[in-house]
């Protein structure tokens, strides 16, 4: 896709067209950003909701300056981390699928009501468009109420999400008797002359309120009130009091690093931009295009990378309003320098250990360990947007459910869906990612802007998990190192591996590479002889970046999407 003036990429064509929309009702790229965003929460139920959370990282052309918005949303405060040990199962009963530490009885860990925490959305949202955009919130918000109230058509990747989560869905009435009309899997548009519609009444009607009253029609109104009926009586430890305190967090500035003399942009603290920066310090001491793209010793070189700055995430990340992160020593190019001489670049090594990062921290100590690390949740499900106009002006938006369908709980009188907040800590307690009362969640979410020249360049972002975070490098890599246009970068063969294992304490090392089934046989082979054991995997399971890339020169945009996805490029 190709624009002269301003672009959209999302993950869904509804929230796109709701961007495009904006535009060309004169907003600018936060309006059409905001508005993207309501319209995700209407129509990817399994990714987006206002009842749940994400960040957005924004540039401001004329004033050359960068804002961060983090609005991930809060554990309750009545939350405690032994809140779920009645229901902790024996070890290696039933573990938790994704994280590996011990299961819950029902799963009450990660879904139900009492998973339930303090969503970030609507306030996100709000406080971005009345800082940073020029339209009204019952402007930006129409196309949304419009998807609730006429319906949208689902597409064959949503039919086949809700049916594979069907038995979930079924245990909770209210989003069960949405997305399962008739007790069964919705028919996909594309393959029936009439196809499921879903209409939202419910929702729609909170989406009017939102844009009348504001944030605090949502959390100091009527709707915070009928979301706490709807759920406390079923165990939820969520009160008013909560509702009444969230504040999204705002940052100055991105977490700024630098890759072959360009700038990048991520957001701050519990993101997974700390480890893009941290790769890419990594291979920036390698000629990667001597190397030739895709090349075994290419892939051997970037999975090298990918492994020791895994290890050191799980070592090390955390909340810092909560516990001392090395942040800056992460990122720094000195440790980086240091971490480069470990690197085996024939074969995978033995083990890996994390590094020191203190060091370059700028007080030169290390951290006192009061609490054994624990393995890290990382939210899978989510959903990414980015939009940019000619002159620069560019949005990296993430909104997340944590799971699929996050809770699988929706406040029926409300019809919003809820996240699974406790699903991304340990319900063991004594570990440092514990639960407690008001904790963020690490996030992997990686959104990213890139400058060039001092000039605005690229905004990236993806869902996929913790995929996500070794997708946006190798889209980066692509497009710096090989010169690629953003849609060949994105859909361009990608490998995931991670270091230790995060669900075993002191983990063994992880030979397992995933790789694009695309490789080529003696690729595949050559890294089997360096010792990776390669899994060869579909290419939309590699997290599903979307992009928007500008001309520097003739100032045009290219859009670039995951292709095996419902996600769109429009513009104009």
């Amino acid at each position: 896709m190709v624009a002269e003036n301003s672009m959209v990429v999302a993950e869904s064509v509804e929230a796109a067209e709701a961007g495009l929309e904006i535009l060309e009702k004169g907003g600018n790229v936060v309006d059409a950003a905001v508005a993207t965003s309501f319209a995700s929460c209407t129509c990817e139920p399994a990714n987006a909701s206002l009842g749940g959370g994400g960040a957005a990282l924004i540039y401001l052309a004329d004033e050359d300056r960068t804002v961060a918005i983090e609005f991930e949303g809060r554990l309750p405060r009545a939350a405690t981390e032994d809140m779920f040990v009645p229901d902790l199962l024996p070890p290696g009963v039933e573990p938790h699928p994704s994280f590996g530490w011990r299961g819950t009885r029902n799963n009450a860990g990660w879904m139900g009501y009492r998973s339930v925490g303090v969503p970030g959305q609507v306030a996100g949202l709000c406080q971005i468009l009345e800082q940073l955009g020029t339209m009204s919130l019952e402007e930006v918000i129409a196309p949304a109420i419009r998807i609730c109230e006429d319906g949208y058509e689902v597409n064959e990747y949503y039919a086949l999400m809700i049916g594979s989560h069907m038995r979930m869905l079924q245990q909770y009435p209210p989003i069960g008797k949405l997305l399962l009309p008739g007790g069964y899997p919705p028919r996909p548009a594309s393959a029936y002359n009439r196809p499921t519609v879903i209409v939202q009444k419910e929702l729609a009607q909170t989406l009017r309120k939102i844009g009348q009253g504001g944030s605090d029609a949502f959390y100091r109104g009527d709707i915070a009130k009928a979301v706490i009926a709807d759920t406390q009586p079923h165990g939820s430890i969520l009160t008013l009091q909560d509702y009444a305190d969230y504040q999204p967090r705002t940052y100055d500035d991105g977490l700024v690093g630098g890759y072959r003399g360009y700038k990048l942009v991520c957001m701050p603290e519990v993101f997974g931009g700390i480890q893009v920066l941290q790769t890419l310090n990594l291979l920036e001491g390698f000629d990667l295009t001597a190397l030739g793209h895709n090349s075994p010793q290419l892939l051997h070189l970037i999975a090298e990378c990918f492994r020791r700055v895994w290890v050191d995430r799980f070592r090390y990340m955390g909340d810092p309003e909560f516990e001392e992160v090395p942040i800056q020593g992460l990122i720094s190019k000195e440790y980086a320098e240091e971490m480069r001489e470990h690197l085996d670049l024939e074969r995978v090594p033995d083990e890996i250990r994390p590094g020191n990062p203190w060091k370059y921290q700028g007080d030169g100590r290390a951290r006192a360990e009061t609490r054994p690390p624990g393995p890290r949740g990382e939210g899978r499900n989510t959903t990414h947007l980015c939009t940019m106009d000619k002159d620069g002006n560019m949005v990296s938006m993430v909104q997340t459910l944590g799971s699929s369908f996050g809770a699988r709980v929706m406040s029926g009188s409300t019809g919003v869906i809820l996240r699974n907040y406790t699903n991304l800590f340990n319900p063991e307690p004594g570990t440092s990612n514990s639960i407690g009362p008001r904790k963020r969640p690490s996030s992997h979410d990686s959104l990213t802007l890139v400058f060039k020249g001092g000039q605005p360049l690229l905004t990236i972002g993806a869902p996929g998990g913790r995929r996500v975070i070794t997708s946006v490098v190798q889209v980066l890599v692509n497009v710096i190192d090989f010169g690629m246009g953003i849609q060949e970068a994105i859909a361009a063969a990608r490998i995931h591996i991670e270091g230790t294992d995060p669900k075993v304490p002191d983990g063994k090392l992880v030979r397992k590479l995933f790789a694009d089934s695309r490789m080529p046989p003696e690729v595949a082979k050559e890294l089997e002889r360096r010792g990776h054991q390669v899994a060869l995997m579909p290419d939309g399971n590699f997290a599903l970046p979307v992009a928007i890339m500008r001309d520097l020169q003739t100032r045009r945009l290219y859009g670039g999407v995951t292709v095996p996805t419902p996600a769109t490029a429009i513009g104009y």
